[in-house]
């Protein structure tokens, strides 16, 4: 009898360590089941592992940070002159931005910029490193005219753009030109007074269309 009841309370013993590795593996699988749940649930608050919240996300942060703000009918040139734009001429940092903005080095040639600002009429000398023939000279003068005109829109307190390059003669010989462009001659090609054309955006772009439509003709 004492045999059986051995036999028994064994039998039992077994099936409640089964019961229990079972309801641990069952409580285990639970648990991963519940953790895996909560790791998708938090998945998509977190963009650097879910594709599609970076794709949505997207054109919104490219509109944000790198397409600056624009008025109607303002190109993106114009837009960027104007935020290049002068406030004092004795800034020469300002100065440096403004032309690199321009472009003058891939438009027209490698250069320094000097400003006179110490005595009146304040000008901005720049001197390319440009030797070009008698027969170039006119149309390099007419291009970087135009440019001249932006500057002098664009800089406060500049009255005149001075720019110096080479000229090689017929002869050989090269002697250095230097060419001006100040406020009153611009406002005689301009027919308006050219610092209202730095005033907006807007006044930018209607100094760019005026300009191309000089070119066209």
């Amino acid at each position: 009898t004492m045999k059986k009841v051995h036999k028994a309370i064994n039998k039992n013993i077994r099936m409640l360590l089964i019961i229990a590795a079972t309801t641990v593996v069952a409580l285990a699988v639970l648990l991963m089941l519940i953790a895996g749940n909560e790791e998708r649930n938090q998945i998509p608050t977190d963009p650097t592992k879910t594709s599609e919240t970076k794709e949505s996300e997207a054109p919104t942060d490219v509109n944000e940070t790198t397409v600056p703000t624009q008025e109607q009918g303002v190109s993106q040139q114009a837009q960027l002159l104007y935020d290049a734009r002068v406030e004092d001429i004795n800034d020469s940092a300002s100065v440096a931005k403004l032309l690199e903005t321009v472009d003058l080095r891939k438009n027209m040639a490698n250069y320094q910029v000097t400003l006179m600002v110490k005595e009146s009429p304040k000008s901005m000398v720049i001197t390319f490193d440009k030797t070009i023939s008698a027969a170039e000279q006119q149309a390099f003068d007419e291009k970087m005219q135009k440019y001249a005109e932006q500057i002098l829109a664009l800089t406060k307190g500049a009255d005149q753009v001075q720019w110096v390059y080479t000229v090689k003669g017929e002869d050989g010989k090269k002697e250095e030109r230097n060419v001006y462009l100040d406020a009153q001659r611009a406002k005689e090609l301009l027919k308006n007074d050219v610092t209202k054309y730095g005033a907006s955006a807007k006044a930018v772009q209607n100094l760019l269309d005026q300009q191309n439509r000089k070119d066209v003709r």
